[in-house]
């Protein structure tokens, strides 16, 4: 099978000034420049970030890969560079047999990708069939070849029936599968979706996960995914790769990362009355290996504790009776068959959404 992906050592990093702190309220303000006034001036310090760091990648014709990891772990800055918007700072390797380094137009020209917000790239001047008449147009598609591709592609993505539709008059799900579509015209066998259902309401996700599926299995295109969504990547991708700052911690099917980690070793814990520093005592509790703690609104303490252990029972009993003890309300408990984000977890000892 024919690798369209074929990298290796890839790196990428930033240099990050940085800024002075500031400061609200005048009189604060005035304060701090008076003391300050005699002192020299302070230095703006420059550090290096690196967001990918020497990442090996191949992609077979036909796939789907995930690309989980949660957000800053450098996801798309790495499909960025595989399709040719982003020069490495150091690797080699081809994509569609073009170089990385030498040939990224090249690529550009015959990969597509989504990005995450799907207004880029639409305008909302032109209705949804004209959006694509006009990328058509761009793409250089003959005329005669036009009508025909821009009717298949709206079936396809089932929008037949919102084609004189302005943009902003139909649902952000809709303008994703437009965004999927335009992606499409060209025809090219390699697309990139970069979180393609963030920021989307369940059924909307829903949708675009069942096109994904049916561009893969009824149009042979190669997808490469990221998402930071457990569930997207176990129901769509053959194959995923989990990134953490910068580099791949592991690689394989949903269920042979799962096997990463043993049968009834994680617990999850949904509560609020959750307080910073909790997860000191929780890790104290009998059989207890690690925990995460996940605090979602500030406000009432509401969130996630995310608990390793190697007894599942005894810390279960152990840490509801913590919880009665310091007037945490507990919504939930969950255990048992590990998820991709208990991989996770596992290997670095804190949550995907950390």
């Amino acid at each position: 099978m024919a690798k369209l992906i074929d990298v290796a050592q890839m790196r990428k990093t930033f240099r990050v000034r940085e800024r002075s702190a500031r400061f609200s309220g005048s009189a604060r303000r005035e304060r701090i420049v008076s003391s300050l006034r005699d002192r020299p001036a302070a230095r703006k310090r420059t550090r290096f970030f690196s967001a990918v760091d020497g990442i090996r990648l191949a992609v077979d014709s036909g796939e789907i890969l995930g690309v989980l990891g949660p957000n800053g772990a450098g996801k798309t800055t790495l499909i960025k560079m595989l399709c040719g918007l982003l020069r490495p700072d150091g690797g080699e390797g081809t994509v569609l047999g073009y170089d990385v380094c030498r040939e990224p137009s090249r690529i550009r020209s015959k990969v597509s990708l989504v990005a995450p917000t799907a207004d880029i790239g639409t305008d909302n001047n032109l209705t949804v069939r004209e959006n694509l008449e006009f990328w058509a147009a761009v793409y250089g598609i003959p005329r005669k070849q036009q009508r025909r591709r821009i009717d298949t592609l709206l079936e396809l993505v089932q929008l037949k029936e919102k084609e004189s539709y302005w943009p902003m008059g139909i649902s952000a799900g809709m303008r994703q599968r437009l965004a999927i579509a335009r992606s499409l015209l060209a025809e090219n066998e390699l697309v990139f979706l970069d979180e393609p259902t963030v920021k989307l309401d369940p059924d909307g996700a829903r949708r675009i996960r069942d096109f994904i599926r049916r561009i893969n299995q009824e149009n042979g295109v190669t997808v490469l995914l990221t998402t930071h969504l457990m569930h997207e990547a176990e129901e769509l991708c053959s194959r995923i790769i989990v990134l953490d700052e910068g580099k791949i911690v592991a690689e394989g099917s949903a269920s042979e990362l799962k096997q990463l980690v043993g049968r009834e070793q994680i617990i999850e814990l949904f509560a609020s009355g959750l307080s910073v520093g909790a997860e000191d005592q929780i890790r104290s509790l009998p059989a207890v290996l690690d925990a995460d703690m996940s605090i979602w609104d500030g406000a009432v303490g509401e969130g996630r504790v995310l608990v390793k252990t190697a007894k599942i029972e005894r810390t279960t009993e152990h840490l509801l009776s913590w919880a009665r003890r310091n007037g945490i309300r507990v919504h939930g408990v969950r255990s048992g068959e590990p998820n991709l984000e208990d991989v996770f977890f596992d290997i670095t000892g804190r949550g995907l959404t950390a």
